[in-house]
């Protein structure tokens, strides 16, 4: 009887040191279960495995470059695309973070040459991608009275040619709720304040947070001189300004394409029948296969991340700044120009000079929609400078216009530098107006536990996971473990 417990206590005791040893090497554990199923060629479980390692801290750089290799011999799912970029551009700088750059950067190589002659990379609006995520894709005429009925054919006529050029579908409606909507200005340009230049029209994405809600395009009815536009001018135009609705939010720098922007009135708007180019046609293809920042709801499926066609922050940057350089010496007196600059150089840290480009882009708006767009801008360009009171005027004038989800998020930032109360409210009101957002929970959580009100803040958490049962298990909940039990 004696032996048998001395035999217990020993087994007992071999139990608790492997158990100990587990806890301490769980990473290094994981990792040489990784490589073995590397070895047996079993890429699904060397990257479960691997993952599970780095997830605990263990990042040695002989399991990182097999973590590599079985993502690059593995379906190239969107999934296997934002692991690779996590190494790629992650902080670790060693032989693995340079063979998922490398490779990443020959398939950009590869996917620009089955799309050439593209201008993709000036797509971008606000160093983002945004375009629909369903087919087909919905229009309506709005404030038509007046209107020359050529206009309107041509219009349809431009819709039509995109749809036959490439994989894009249209259907006019006659509600309001309208994906595109069209409209038209009776005003000539001289009367809008655009030092008469040549403009027959533009368009306006109306975006709240990452949810596209519309694009609104905006025709006018005359020329400069009081003339009516041709038909010519009207369909070349809309050929135009519907790609911008597509979501290319850029120009190309080819005259040959239709979304060269040019400065006067014998180019802006040739009186000659325009085709779409090659270049025109990839570059569409080519953006609905890119997975979006910003989009509706919808249901298509994409083939590359951003990163894969666009390259990273700074290649993204860069091509916006250069674009809107560009877009302001060919139309100095329209705003748009101004407010991608500013969007460049607040992506490249250079709050001061966007918000000069800013102010004159307020200087030339025109609408409501524009004026949004330049407040909104402002006060994140100000916030990050920590100008809380600047930042928070221009909320406030941007709230003015248009009350949107987004603008109470930058405004319950802000107020977490200056009034944490009201920061409360702010975060109360978006977890009551999106109760699936995760980071609106955690955040008004955050503010309970610096109150020490730890009851307030497991009662949002658990609300949270109340409504989104799926997002028990997130990630980003477990630090709160021991808050929501």
């Amino acid at each position: 009887m004696k032996k048998f417990r001395l035999f217990f206590y020993l087994i007992l005791f071999i139990l608790l040191i492997a158990a100990i040893y587990f806890k301490n090497n769980t990473g290094k554990v994981y990792a040489g279960v990784g490589e073995y199923y590397y070895s047996k060629n079993n890429i699904v479980k060397a990257q479960k495995f691997c993952e599970k390692s780095f997830e605990l801290g263990y990042n040695d750089a002989d399991l990182r470059e097999i973590y590599v290799n079985s993502i690059i011999n593995s379906p190239l799912s969107l999934e296997s695309q934002e692991k690779l970029v996590k190494i790629a551009e992650g902080d670790i700088v060693d032989g693995a973070s340079v063979k998922a750059k490398y490779f990443l950067g020959d398939l950009k190589k590869e996917i620009h040459r089955k799309y050439p002659q593209n201008y993709i990379k000036q797509a971008p609006y606000n160093q983002k991608i945004i375009h629909w995520n369903k087919f087909p894709i919905t229009y309506v005429f709005r404030k038509t009275n007046g209107v020359p009925i050529e206009y309107i054919e041509e219009i349809r006529n431009a819709f039509n040619m995109w749809e036959k050029s490439g994989p894009v579908m249209f259907n006019e409606v006659n509600y309001k709720k309208a994906d595109i909507i069209i409209d038209f200005q009776a005003s000539k340009a001289e009367d809008i304040d655009y030092g008469k230049k040549y403009v027959v029209a533009y368009t306006t994405p109306r975006v709240n947070l990452n949810k596209l809600e519309n694009m609104a395009i905006r025709f006018y009815l005359q020329d400069p001189e009081g003339n009516k536009f041709t038909r010519n001018q009207i369909y070349n135009t809309a050929l135009h300004e519907i790609f911008h609705a597509l979501g290319f939010m850029g120009h190309s720098y080819d005259r040959g394409n239709i979304m060269y922007l040019a400065k006067n009135q014998k180019t802006i708007a040739e009186d000659s029948r325009l085709e779409l180019t090659a270049a025109d046609i990839n570059t569409l293809s080519l953006l609905y296969k890119i997975k979006p920042d910003i989009t509706n709801k919808g249901d298509l499926k994409y083939n590359y991340l951003p990163y894969l066609v666009l390259g990273d922050d700074e290649e993204v940057s860069y091509s916006k700044t250069r674009e809107a350089k560009h877009y302001i010496r060919q139309a100095p007196t329209l705003p748009g120009g101004y407010i991608d600059l500013a969007e460049g150089l607040v992506a490249q840290k250079q709050y001061a000079k966007a918000i000069r480009a800013l102010e004159k882009a307020l200087s030339l708006a025109d609408t409501d929609d524009i004026k949004y767009i330049v407040y909104y801008n402002l006060s994140v360009s100000y916030y990050y400078i920590s100008h809380t009171d600047m930042a928070l005027d221009y909320a406030q004038k941007a709230l003015q216009i248009k009350d949107s989800e987004e603008l109470h998020f930058l405004l319950a930032e802000i107020y977490l530098k200056s009034d944490k109360a009201k920061a409360e409210e702010e975060y109360i009101y978006l977890t009551k107006t999106a109760p699936d957002n995760i980071d609106y929970a955690i955040n008004l959580a955050n503010i309970y536990i610096k109150k020490r009100d730890y009851l307030k803040a497991r009662n949002v958490l658990k609300n949270f996971i109340s409504k989104n049962p799926s997002a028990k298990n997130s990630k980003r909940l477990s630090p709160y473990k021991m808050l929501i039990l």
